[in-house]
C-alpha cells in the first residue's frame, strides 16, 4: 500500500509539473503576441491593438513615396504635364455684322470681309443694307477689311479697313456705316475721281485696262480650258483689270473691236482659227501697241501663219507624258518669274519645240530634260519667254495642260506677271 500511495503521490507531482509548464508557456506567447501589435500597449489583449491600427493613420510616414492625385483644373499644381482644357469654357464667338454700303444702284455688288486668314462674303438684305455672320475665336485681335465691289469683284468701290478684337460672349454685334468706307483711295485709272464717283455719274473711264481671253480650237482641245479661263478672269479681278471671254473668233477679231483691248490672251487655242480678213486685223492690233499672252497649246495655232510663228516664238511639236520636271529660271527680274526660286519644279505636260527661239525672244525658263523623260531639245530647251514684236509685246508659256495647275499659286503669279506684261502694265 505504501508502494502504491508512494507512486501515486510522485504521478500527481509529475502531473502538477507539467500544468504549471503549460501555463508558463501560454502566458509568455500571449505576451509576445500583444508586443508585435503595439509594443507600446503590452499590457493591453490583441483584439485592441488591431482595432486601432485599422482606424487611425500611421504617425511616421516619412519613409512613404505616395503621390497624392491632382485636380485636372489646377494648372498650379501642375509642373510638366500640359494642361487639359476645360470642354465647359467658351472658345468661339458668334459675330453678326451690319453693314450699310454708300448709296448705289447696281445688280453685280459685293461686300466681303476679311479678318486675319477668314474671309467671309456679306448677304444683300435690301437698300444699302448687308449682313454677314460667322464664328470667331474669343478674345482675339486682327485686322477687318470690309471691301465693296460692282461687277462682283472686278471694281472696288470703297474699303474699310480697322483693328477688331472679339468678346468673351456667346455673340456680339457689329455695325460698318455707309461714312465709314473710303472710296477716294479707290481710282483704277488715276484721273482723281474714285470709280464710285464715275459709276454714279456716268463719267467711268474708257481707259481702264482691259483683256481678251480667247479659247477658240480648231485642233485638240484641253479639258482644262474652263480652269484657265476662270484662272485668268480671278487674277485680272485681282489687278483691277476687266475681262471679256471669247471662244469663237467671229465678229470680235475686228480692227473695231480689239482696239477696245490691251491684250489678247491665246487660251491653249489650237488649230486654224483665224480667217484672213482676222488674221490681218489682229496684225494690225499688235502693230499698234497691242500684246499678247499665249499659254499652251497657243503653240499649236496657226502653222500656215508665219507671222503668228514669229509672234508666239516657236510652234509645238511634240511631247512626253505628263510628269513632273524641274525648270531653270533665267530671268528673275521678269514680272512673271520674280517670285520663283533658281529652279522651279512642278507636274505639267512638257513641249518640244520646232526650232528653239533663243535667239529671238527673251528665254524666262528653261527645262532641265534631264529631270524627266523623253525631252529632245537637249540642253538648252526654253520653256518660257517674252519679246516685243512688231510693235507690240508677247508672252509666251509652255505650261497649263493640267486643270490643276490653275490652282497652284506659283503658276497662278507666273500667269498674272505674264498678263501683266503682255496688258502693259509695270511694262519693264
Amino acid at each position: 500500500m505504501s508502494s502504491l500511495f508512494s507512486i501515486t503521490n510522485r504521478l500527481a507531482t509529475a502531473l502538477c509539473i507539467v500544468l504549471v509548464f503549460v501555463s508558463a508557456c501560454s502566458s509568455s506567447n500571449n505576451s509576445s503576441s500583444a508586443a508585435g501589435v503595439n509594443s507600446d500597449n503590452s499590457g493591453a489583449s490583441s483584439d485592441a491593438t488591431t482595432d486601432e491600427t485599422i482606424n487611425e493613420a500611421p504617425t511616421n510616414v516619412e519613409s512613404e513615396t505616395t503621390t497624392p492625385l491632382q485636380d485636372p483644373l489646377d494648372t498650379d499644381s501642375i509642373d510638366s504635364n500640359p494642361a487639359v482644357p476645360d470642354p465647359m469654357a467658351q472658345n468661339s464667338i458668334r459675330v453678326n455684322f451690319d453693314i450699310e454700303v454708300p448709296a448705289y444702284q447696281s445688280n453685280n455688288l459685293q461686300v466681303r470681309l476679311v479678318w486675319g486668314e477668314q474671309t467671309i462674303n456679306a448677304d444683300w438684305i435690301g437698300d444699302e443694307f448687308w449682313s454677314a455672320s460667322d464664328d470667331f475665336p474669343t478674345d482675339t485681335e486682327q485686322l477687318l477689311i470690309a471691301t465693296f465691289y460692282d461687277a462682283n469683284g472686278d471694281i472696288t468701290l470703297g474699303s474699310v479697313e480697322t483693328v477688331f478684337k472679339t468678346g468673351t460672349n456667346a455673340s456680339m454685334s457689329v455695325q460698318i456705316t455707309a461714312d465709314q468706307f473710303n472710296t477716294s483711295r479707290w481710282d483704277s485709272d488715276g484721273d482723281g475721281v474714285s470709280n464710285l464717283d464715275e459709276l454714279i455719274n456716268g463719267s467711268e473711264s474708257t481707259d481702264a485696262i482691259r483683256v481678251l481671253l480667247f479659247s477658240e480650237t480648231r485642233g485638240y482641245r484641253h479639258d482644262s480650258i474652263a480652269s484657265a479661263i476662270t484662272a485668268l478672269e480671278e487674277l485680272a479681278a485681282s489687278a483691277n483689270v476687266q475681262t471679256d471671254y471669247a471662244d469663237d473668233s467671229s465678229g470680235v477679231f475686228t480692227v473695231a473691236n480689239l482696239a477696245n483691248y490691251d491684250a489678247v490672251v491665246w487660251v491653249l487655242t489650237s488649230g486654224d482659227v483665224l480667217n484672213t480678213n482676222e488674221q490681218t486685223a489682229f496684225e494690225n492690233y499688235i502693230r499698234s501697241g497691242g500684246g499678247y499672252a499665249g499659254i499652251h497649246a497657243a503653240s499649236d495655232t496657226e502653222y500656215e501663219w508665219p507671222w503668228y510663228g514669229a509672234l508666239v516664238g516657236a510652234y509645238f511639236d511634240r511631247h512626253p507624258e505628263i510628269q513632273s520636271a524641274t525648270q531653270f529660271v533665267e530671268d528673275s527680274a521678269h514680272l512673271s518669274t520674280a517670285h520663283l526660286n533658281l529652279s522651279w519644279t512642278r507636274t505639267d505636260e512638257w513641249y518640244d519645240y520646232r526650232t528653239n527661239p533663243r535667239a529671238q525672244v527673251n528665254v524666262l525658263l528653261r527645262l532641265d530634260e534631264g529631270s524627266y523623260n523623253g525631252g529632245t531639245m537637249g540642253d538648252d530647251h526654253p520653256s518660257a519667254w517674252y519679246h516685243e514684236y512688231d510693235g507690240g509685246r508677247s508672252w509666251y508659256t509652255g505650261g497649263g495642260h493640267t486643270i490643276e495647275s490653275y490652282t497652284e499659286p506659283d503658276f497662278r503669279a507666273h500667269l498674272l506677271g505674264g498678263l501683266r506684261y503682255a496688258a502693259g502694265i509695270d511694262r519693264l
